[in-house]
C-alpha cells in the first residue's frame, strides 16, 4: 500500500515539474529528479515483486492461502494458474510476531 501511494505521488510530482519545466525551462533540473524518483520507485516495485518471488507471469493467481512453512518457519502464499492447475509456493517473510 505504502509503494503505491509513493509510486503515485513521484507520478503526480513528474507530471507537475513537466508544467513547471514548460513555463520556466530553467527548472529542468528538478524535472530530471522527479524523473529519477519516480523511476527508481517504479523499478523498485517490481524488483521488490521479483526478489520475493512472486510470479512475474500474469496467468498465475494468488488463491488466498496463506500459511506457515513448517521447515522454514516463514509464511508462503499459494499462486495457481487456473488452466493447468500448476502451484507455485512464494516466501512471503517472517511470521508474525506473538502478541504480548
Amino acid at each position: 500500500m505504502l509503494r503505491t501511494i509513493v509510486s503515485g505521488v513521484a507520478i503526480a510530482g513528474v507530471a507537475f515539474m513537466l508544467v513547471v519545466t514548460m513555463q520556466e525551462p530553467g527548472a529542468w533540473p528538478a524535472l530530471a529528479a522527479a524523473l529519477l524518483f519516480a523511476m527508481g520507485c517504479l523499478w523498485e516495485r517490481r524488483y521488490h515483486a521479483a526478489q520475493q518471488g512472486f510470479p512475474q507471469d500474469t496467468r498465475f493467481n494468488l488463491t488466498g492461502e496463506r500459511f506457515v512453512d513448517p521447515e522454514t518457519g516463514r509464511v508462503t502464499s499459494a499462486w495457481v494458474d487456473p488452466a493447468t492447475g500448476e502451484r507455485r509456493y512464494v516466501d512471503e517473510g517472517d511470521p508474525p510476531s506473538p502478541s504480548a
